[in-house]
């Protein structure tokens, strides 16, 4: 890779870096602030759960987990998970989250067709991924040995393609999560689980959140754009 696209590839990565510690960040105030700001409603996370479940009439089983923000929706098992801190509690952070989980639940119900893309996007990410390294490695080896002429090259482009398809989960990933998130502040209102200064409030730490998946989809295509010039330069070489 030449000294120009070297540097190109590394400020790319560089800045995507940056911006993920920067959401990190943001995510962990906002949550921690307002995880310690009750709601009038007095309502608890795995109540409000219960609710929205019962009033959309979902075959969704509640779980209670160990962790820290480690809720989540799996729509394999139709189960919601929700960590033992935002279950039994009835702050805005955890009102937040717990409803942007069940917004999962009734995409998942609903049809919605981008959750669909996006399972069937990962589903294929997470098989390639398995072989990603080793091509990658084999390629370089083959490439910077000459071996086999344009096997290594072959290997190589292997691996970008892999990168691509990195690049395309976490893009199907974004609406996906907005949508959750949107559907998520309609039910707190709807259900009067929250007034109005405190939905502002919650959309904050959604809102947080969010940028986390921006920051991912910022990351992995640095990564694709890095391992891409590579490829080219080593093309361009030959």
């Amino acid at each position: 890779m030449g000294t120009i696209e070297y540097i190109i590839a590394s400020s790319l990565l560089l800045i995507a870096f940056i911006i993920a510690l920067v959401a990190e960040i943001k995510v962990e105030r906002t949550y921690n602030k307002y995880s310690h700001v009750e709601t009038k409603s007095g309502l608890t996370g795995g109540e409000l759960a219960q609710k929205i479940i019962d009033s959309a009439g979902l075959n969704v089983k509640v779980n209670v987990i160990k962790g820290r923000l480690t809720d989540n929706y799996d729509s394999s098992k139709g189960e919601l998970n929700i960590s033992s801190e935002n279950y039994n509690s009835n702050s805005i952070s955890a009102l937040g989250v717990v409803a942007h989980e069940c917004g999962h639940a009734l995409q998942d119900a609903k049809d919605y067709k981008p959750l669909r893309i996006r399972h069937s996007v990962i589903k294929t990410t997470n098989i390639v991924s398995k072989f990603l390294f080793p091509l990658l490695i084999i390629g370089l080896i083959f490439d910077l040995m000459y071996i086999g002429g344009v096997t290594g090259l072959v290997f190589i482009w292997t691996a970008v393609c892999f990168y691509a398809l990195s690049v395309i989960a976490n893009l199907a990933t974004l609406p996906v999560e907005l949508n959750a998130s949107s559907r998520a502040l309609k039910m707190l209102k709807g259900f009067e689980v929250m007034d109005e200064s405190e939905i502002k409030k919650s959309r904050k730490v959604l809102s947080a959140a969010a940028l986390t998946y921006l920051a991912s989809l910022l990351i992995s295509l640095a990564y694709f754009l890095r391992f891409l010039l590579f490829a080219l330069s080593r093309l361009n070489d030959r």
